[in-house]
């Protein structure tokens, strides 16, 4: 974990602390707006396009952990900053969506939609919501614009990053690839697989299948039940953050491994405990 390139060490935890948490948000997103969920949809949405602009900011020189929140207006405003000609500011149609489908109106209103219907406050009830025809299509593609730059731009391929994928491109700055190549993602996604048929034919299901609390039929209870909700073997999974902690407890702390902590703790959010804790272990380091 420590004996990797800073850049490479910036892109896996930027990926495990917002790309890879905003593809889950993307997943909840289209499930909601898909079922009718639509305060949900817009949380959901929210979640997405704010860990987007995130990622793409803190592999870009700027930190993002204090001073931005849920707010995804003022997270455009500094990528359309940092990003250049490469922002993302408008949207288009795409071909086979039928005109009645699309409103062609500046992006920064479906922006700011989306930051005042998706706002926290959505959770508790607190906020009315409406809902337009595009606006599912118009979330898909500022998602995927917004996905493919979560990357440095100006990080040469091949040498700050690995990406056998690219090798064809490999010496060239992320920039020229990502402004050439539209429909390329930098990033695999990673969604939920498996029968959603498995909970029943109709959405309602979702509560009462397998449920002995909220009992509505016996038919509910002898539904198969799939290793997600009642697995033979438990799964388990840790957090990046732990591993860094273990692995900087179970190593000598390097100078790149100091560098790594450090640009860490200065552009994202961990919290305070954490922060601590790693502060603790470098400070214990320089006493040595």
């Amino acid at each position: 974990m420590f004996d990797t390139p800073l850049n490479h060490f910036k892109s896996v935890f930027a990926h495990q602390f917002f790309v890879a948490p905003s593809d889950r948000n993307y997943f909840f997103a289209r499930f909601a707006k898909t079922c009718g969920i639509n305060e949900e949809f817009w949380w959901q949405a929210l979640q997405t396009i704010e860990k987007l602009l995130k990622a793409g900011l803190v592999l870009n020189g700027v930190s993002v952990k204090n001073g931005y929140g849920h707010d995804i207006k003022k997270l455009w405003e500094k990528h359309k900053e940092v990003f250049g000609d490469l922002a993302v500011t408008n949207l288009t149609r795409p071909e086979k969506l039928a005109e009645s489908f699309w409103t062609d109106r500046p992006l920064e209103r479906f922006i700011t939609r989306v930051n005042e219907m998706g706002h926290p406050d959505s959770r508790y009830g607190l906020l009315s919501y409406s809902n337009e025809n595009d606006d599912m299509f118009k979330f898909d593609q500022l998602a995927f614009e917004l996905r493919r730059r979560t990357i440095g731009l100006d990080w040469i391929i091949g040498e700050d990053f690995p990406d056998d994928g690219l090798a064809a491109f490999y010496g060239q700055p992320y920039r020229n690839f990502v402004a050439q190549h539209p429909e390329h993602q930098i990033r695999s996604m990673k969604s939920p697989t498996g029968s959603i048929g498995v909970i029943g034919a109709d959405l309602e299901d979702v509560i009462h299948s397998w449920n002995f609390s909220y009992f509505r039929s016996d038919a509910d209870l002898e539904r198969p039940t799939p290793p997600t909700v009642a697995p033979a073997m438990a799964g388990f999974g840790n957090s990046y953050l732990y591993l860094l902690w273990e692995g900087i407890n179970d190593a000598e702390v390097t100078d790149l491994a100091r560098e790594q902590i450090k640009w860490l703790l200065r552009n994202i959010q961990i919290g305070r405990n954490a922060e601590s804790e790693f502060e603790r272990i470098l400070a214990v380091d320089r006493e040595n």
